[in-house]
């Protein structure tokens, strides 16, 4: 069996290559994350519902991880919420059974297992915090590009662009390595458990206690269960980089709005 890594469905859009898969699923999840916060504010109750209580425990968070920006607070509060929303939801859509629908070329996949959209995202922040920190302190912020020294500008300089790469790359390979891992251990899984394996195992735990066609239809459920520690493990990894994406977004946003 063959496994085919990294591939895309593309199409041209506007003379562009355009991944699809990244497109419809990124989509996807921006269509799920707008879902449920219209549902939350819907209707909005002193004694909030389900829903609305989640999200104000959630805007309570991100309120709180800004409270050292000052009047900078509310703005950021809330891209910081939307970029961790954004990714966790674009992580969990990765766990889903997506493959089983086919595209012409690629498949349906997380759409962070795809560095033009980490990268897409990690400029964004890059533009976001320069903006704030000259927001904040106007053509001065660019005075930390020659400290402590002079001759540490480029330096300097490539420790802004470095940041966005490493968030990016960060989050891109660890998503991909994952959903890798998932996939040869499904292909291992198929070639060991071929038809006559499960019958021979299946046969000597249940043999004179289960009829024939029982033990093999348990020897093919317990042997589809075995990717499910990996998977669980994948639900934290993507919670993981979610957060870590989202808290070192803050830090750079404070580090560029600090007066000192």
């Amino acid at each position: 069996m063959e496994l085919h890594i990294g591939e895309h469905y593309i199409t041209k859009l506007f003379g562009l290559d355009v991944h699809m898969d990244t497109l419809i699923t990124l989509w996807t999840a921006m269509g799920i994350i707008l879902f449920f916060s219209i549902l939350a504010v819907y209707k909005i109750n002193i004694v909030p519902n389900k829903i609305q209580g989640v999200f104000e425990k959630i805007v309570t968070l991100f309120v709180g991880l800004t409270k050292d920006l000052g009047k900078e607070q509310g703005m950021s509060a809330l891209i910081l919420m939307c970029i961790f929303l954004l990714i966790i939801v674009s992580n969990l859509l990765g766990q889903l059974p997506l493959k089983l629908i086919h595209l012409n070329g690629g498949e349906l996949a997380s759409p962070t297992n795809d560095l033009n959209m980490t990268a897409a995202l990690a400029v964004f922040v890059l533009i976001y915090y320069i903006y704030k920190g000259i927001k904040s302190k106007g053509l001065s912020y660019f005075k930390h590009y020659i400290e402590p020294v002079w001759f540490m500008t480029p330096f300097n300089i490539l420790e802004d662009f470095t940041r966005p790469l490493t968030l990016a790359l960060r989050l891109f390979a660890n998503i991909l390595a994952g959903e890798i891992l998932i996939m040869v251990l499904m292909v291992l899984i198929s070639a060991l458990l071929t038809p006559q394996a499960v019958h021979n195992l299946a046969s000597d735990i249940f043999f004179g206690i289960l009829p024939e066609s029982w033990v093999h239809n348990i020897g093919l459920f317990l042997g589809s269960l075995l990717p499910l520690p990996l998977m669980f493990f994948e639900l934290f990894v993507a919670f993981i980089q979610a957060l870590v994406f989202t808290l070192l977004t803050s830090a750079y946003i404070q580090s560029a709005v600090q007066k000192h």
